[in-house]
């Protein structure tokens, strides 16, 4: 169900995210963005990897949660966020 895979909050995504995390958002019409997500607690940044086109970026926990820097924290919000 995918109810159970939902990352709804910074702290979900900080422990899902340690080993590595496939995941998508759900965006309008049913399409999704997929995403790969690995978190470095030692010095609380996220690396990115967007599926659709391979593109790379780090980024703190304060700013994925700013939707002017990124949409995880917006999709997040949204319930969006999916465990693949």
């Amino acid at each position: 169900m995918i109810e159970d895979k939902r990352i709804r909050t910074l702290e979900e995504l900080k422990v899902a995210a340690k080993d590595g995390l496939d995941c998508f958002i759900l965006l309008n019409g049913g399409i999704s963005s997929s995403k790969h997500i690995w978190y470095d607690p030692d010095d609380d940044h996220f690396e990115v990897i967007h599926m659709i086109d391979g593109s790379e970026e780090w980024i703190s926990s304060a700013d994925i949660m700013d939707h002017a820097k990124s949409n995880i924290g917006l999709a997040m919000s949204k319930g969006s966020l999916i465990k693949d």
